[in-house]
């Protein structure tokens, strides 16, 4: 059973304390890592035990955080713009992505080390927009059942952001980009996987340019010249 939740931006106590938990248990095994700021992926082949276990754990965080954003995110978007607002305002898509940066930071500050918080925040912004990316994943398939609130209420929004990434990508944001996204991003090579990053990052959470090239330790010129490399395959390779 969850804990009831009193604040409308927050997880239930007891995800909460789970997902804090999470962060704390992944940011001491990175400290076992020589190199402990690269990112662990599933497709570098032989890992550590320590490796593995730093995947299980991101898992489990990733999970909280999509559960929350499927459960909780549409009621609150309803609560703040109205209902049938989110087709009606453009910055729909910039106010979701506020809500949920809120959402992160009022975790974060149940933890009173600072360090702590500025060395987790971007992991945790990380996790939350591969949540987001699966939440629209599934608004696209339209496979879960039970699923027609979470449709009616953010499938504008996800319109929305699908029309700007269009207007620029000249093809719809849909289930076979976010497919080719995930591919880049979980690609051994850096490159493909800064692609697959700046396109998440900036059509799916739309961040800004220069939020984007701190989120990924780049100049914001690389995230423009990735981002252009991205879009010219995706113009090529139309599926």
């Amino acid at each position: 059973m969850h804990s009831p939740v009193n604040d409308p931006f927050g997880l239930p106590a007891d995800d909460e304390s789970a997902l804090l938990s999470l962060l704390q248990q992944i940011h001491e095994l990175r400290s076992q890592l020589d190199r402990p700021e690269e990112p662990v992926s599933p497709r570098q082949g032989d890992l550590s035990v320590t490796q593995r276990a730093i995947l299980v754990r991101e898992q489990a965080a990733i999970e909280i955080v999509y559960g929350y954003l499927r459960q909780a995110l549409p009621g609150l978007m309803c609560r703040l713009f109205g209902p049938g607002v989110l087709s009606q305002r453009e910055d729909a898509a910039v106010r979701f992505t506020e809500m949920l940066h809120n959402f992160l930071l009022k975790i974060l500050e149940k933890r009173p080390d600072e360090l702590w918080r500025a060395k987790t925040a971007r992991q945790l912004r990380q996790w939350a927009s591969v949540a987001n990316a699966n939440l629209m994943r599934d608004i696209l398939r339209r496979q879960r059942r039970g699923d027609e609130i979470l449709r009616e209420q953010l499938a504008p929004l996800v319109s929305a952001r699908s029309r700007h990434f269009e207007k620029t990508a000249h093809r719809p944001l849909d289930e076979a980009v976010l497919e080719q996204i995930e591919t880049w991003t979980n690609s051994d090579s850096e490159v493909s996987r800064q692609m697959g990053l700046v396109l998440r990052y900036r059509y799916l959470d739309g961040l800004p340019y220069p939020e984007i090239a701190d989120m990924l330790g780049i100049a914001e010129t690389t995230v423009h010249k990735r981002r252009n490399a991205a879009l010219e395959w995706l113009r090529i390779n139309r599926r």
